[in-house]
């Protein structure tokens, strides 16, 4: 069977740096009978080091009835050349293969920074047989169930592979995360869901791996956790808003998180979110350093309003071996009821979840004979009296927040393999409206300029909990 390739869209385009519109698209018109769609998309970026001018480019296909792929190279230099393609068995890195289905494809070229004039050249083809092959069927099996105990776990939520902009393939990436002794695993690719055929084939006795991906929008990123079909990330675009995708999320039983608030470029820019919708906010990112004191700001003025947010940590990992981007440095930790997809996802939605950068920790809450656990509520009766057990082999501080506000400062000692149990009382809540309490564990920093000051910063963060409340209806 002798395939025969046509050239279907040749395309040469110059575009001004005035160009302002954030989207390009093309329609194709696509036959019956087609065992592969392609394209290849070029352009030159200019940057370098001591040249501000700067060209990025993504690009997309769609088929008539959904997404089929995604590709970027958010980096590149000099000469970038981007490609797509799909079959009904097989794809390239970033598409899903299958059914070439006959009708108007869409190629989308999203520009991401357009500083300097520059041009592009996109090329789309496919090749034609008198017969073709049976589409692939993966079955995602949603019932894996890794562990059937309710317990602590740990895991990573949000990490890229070769199918965005990561430096290692799916399944180099899963074997890291298993290295480092992850429970769970959320690969949350830039705009693409390709990653999830090739997860199906990895499910294993040893890691509940999530089907997540990251909205990667003009106004800024989202990942999208536990969720069964690809959702449309264009929310910059008129018609369709991050609320809508918030609510779709929600739909197919998932969670959407905003990522890296204030990252610069990256930042979270859509000021027509309806905060309400948002399940969980990235309130400490290991690659945005100082930013994390004001993403960590802004939660504290989101549960200050009322807003369920539930406040969990990323390290936006490219590349799972290296520096600061390696795996399992920073962790995000959840009491679930099985170590699962849905036991993971359920667990975050509980809040009973807490950010470590290395020690173990319990934090629980009383009055008289009620008890609560994060994200619970007590009764305004009295006192409160916190719980915090920690294991971890060297003193810290430890950090009373009480509506954004300290409230006290405490110390750790080294426990070595032992828990330490310390616990605070607060006499007088004295608030009519709700209350929280959260905690903070920070390294000692010595030698201080003045005595009285006690360093917290993203440096000396050791484990940020969820907040317990009082007063908070149900």
């Amino acid at each position: 069977m002798k395939n025969r390739r046509v050239i279907l869209l040749d395309i040469e385009q110059k575009l001004r740096r005035d160009f302002s519109d954030l989207y390009i698209s093309y329609p194709v018109n696509v036959p019956k009978n087609v065992t592969k769609l392609g394209l290849i998309f070029n352009y030159h970026n200019n940057f370098s080091e001591s040249n501000s001018d700067n060209v990025v480019m993504f690009v997309a296909l769609h088929d008539p009835e959904g997404f089929r792929g995604h590709r970027m190279n958010p980096g590149g230099k000099g000469d970038v050349s981007l490609e797509l393609w799909t079959t009904p068995n097989n794809s390239s890195e970033g598409a899903i293969p299958g059914e070439i289905i006959p009708g108007e494809w869409t190629v989308k070229i999203d520009i991401r920074a357009l500083s300097i004039e520059t041009s592009y050249e996109l090329h789309v083809y496919i090749e034609t047989a008198d017969e073709t092959p049976e589409p692939i069927n993966i079955d995602y099996p949603d019932a894996h169930i890794v562990k059937s105990e309710p317990g602590w776990y740990k895991g990573e939520l949000h990490a890229h592979s070769t199918e965005s902009d990561g430096r290692y393939e799916v399944e180099d990436v899963i074997d890291a995360a298993k290295k480092y002794g992850l429970d769970f695993f959320a690969l949350t690719d830039h705009t693409t869901c390709s990653q999830w055929y090739k997860l199906a084939k990895l499910q294993n006795p040893s890691t509940a791996l999530i089907r997540s991906m990251e909205i990667t929008s003009h106004l800024g990123h989202a990942n999208l956790h536990g969720i069964k079909n690809w959702i449309n990330v264009y929310i910059d675009e008129p018609g369709w808003s991050a609320n809508q995708a918030a609510e779709e999320v929600h739909k197919q039983g998932g969670l959407f998180c905003v990522n890296h608030a204030f990252s610069g470029h990256l930042s979270w820019r859509d000021f027509d979110l309806d905060w309400g919708l948002v399940d969980m906010e990235e309130i400490y990112h290991n690659l945005e350093g100082a930013n994390n004191s004001y993403q960590l700001s802004l939660w504290d003025q989101h549960l200050n309003q009322g807003f369920r947010i539930v406040g969990v940590a990323g390290i936006d990992s490219h590349n799972p071996y290296e520096g600061i981007h390696e795996l399992g440095q920073l962790v995000t930790c959840v009491y679930a009821d099985e170590l699962s997809e849905k036991g993971i996802i359920e667990g975050l939605r509980r809040g009973q979840v807490y950010i470590s950068r290395g020690p173990d920790f319990r934090f629980n809450a009383k009055t008289g004979n009620i008890e609560a656990a994060m994200w619970e509520s007590l009764p305004q009766d009295g006192p409160i009296t916190l719980e915090i057990d920690v294991k971890w082999n060297k003193p810290l501080n430890l950090f009373i927040i009480k509506n954004g506000l300290i409230l006290d400062v405490l110390k750790t000692s080294s426990t070595d393999d032992d828990w330490q149990k310390i616990t605070f009382i607060d006499p007088e809540p004295g608030l009519k409206n709700q209350t929280y309490y959260r905690v903070e564990l920070h390294d000692d920093v010595l030698n201080l300029p003045y005595r009285g000051i006690i360093w917290r910063d993203f440096s000396t963060m050791r484990v940020l909990s969820n907040p317990i409340w009082v007063g908070r209806k149900k």
